[in-house]
Order: structure tokens, then C-alpha cells, then sequence
């Protein structure tokens, strides 16, 4: 074997060892490995963007619910009979459920990003 060699499979080893590269993805050409890198990089901003869109409906959710409650509160300030409590509570009842609505429709409107596809294995010897 020459020098060459020992020190390609030398390096091919320590560095499946340490994580970096497995000798299945060393097998594959550069190209496929950049083209697998990019992908899992475009992947990840689209990812990092879902959990953003994600944050910002649940976050609207808890304003709503928040701004339903002190309504409501507001409204138990000046309630003076029973006709006036349960319009109250209809309305907080009501806002609770229009805000719940519009968080699962637009979560249901997000598109997951897909995970870009693994590298071939590489057949055992």
C-alpha cells in the first residue's frame, strides 16, 4: 500500500472516530456531498423559519386569550346582575374560542419543511 493510501485511510478513520466524516459518505463524490450539504442547509433556514411562524401564532394566541381575560375582568368590575355576568362570560367564552380557531387554522396552514434525503451507505466489503 502506498503512503498515499495509508494516509487516506488513516485520515477516513480518525475522522469517522471523531464524528466528521463515516467512510459511507467519503465514498460519495464532492459534488453529492456539497449537494447534501447545501440541501440540509436550505433545510435548516426553512426549519428556522417554521418554528418562527410557529412562535409568532402561538404568541398571537396568548395576547388574544390575555386581552379576552381582561376584558372580561374589566366587565366583572361593573356587573350588576345576572343577565350582565353571562353576557360576560359568553363574550370571554366567545373571543377564548374565535382566538383558538384562528391559532389552528393558521397552524395548520404552515408546511413542515422536508428533511433532505440521507447519503447512500456504502457497501460492505
Amino acid at each position: 500500500m502506498s503512503a498515499t493510501k495509508k494516509f487516506l485511510a488513516t485520515a477516513i478513520i480518525a475522522t469517522s472516530l471523531f464524528g466528521g466524516v463515516s467512510s459511507a459518505s467519503a465514498a460519495d463524490t464532492k459534488d453529492a456531498a456539497i449537494a447534501r450539504a447545501q440541501a440540509q442547509a436550505a433545510f435548516q433556514s426553512q426549519m428556522s423559519a417554521h418554528l418562527n411562524a410557529h412562535r409568532a401564532i402561538v404568541d398571537a394566541l396568548r395576547a388574544a386569550n390575555a386581552k379576552a381575560l381582561s376584558d372580561f375582568q374589566a366587565a366583572l368590575a361593573t356587573v350588576t346582575t345576572d343577565a350582565e355576568l353571562k353576557a360576560a362570560k359568553d363574550a370571554r367564552k366567545a373571543a377564548v374560542t374565535a382566538a383558538a380557531a384562528t391559532a389552528k387554522a393558521a397552524t395548520a396552514a404552515l408546511v413542515k419543511p422536508t428533511k433532505p434525503a440521507k447519503a447512500p451507505k456504502a457497501p460492505k466489503a
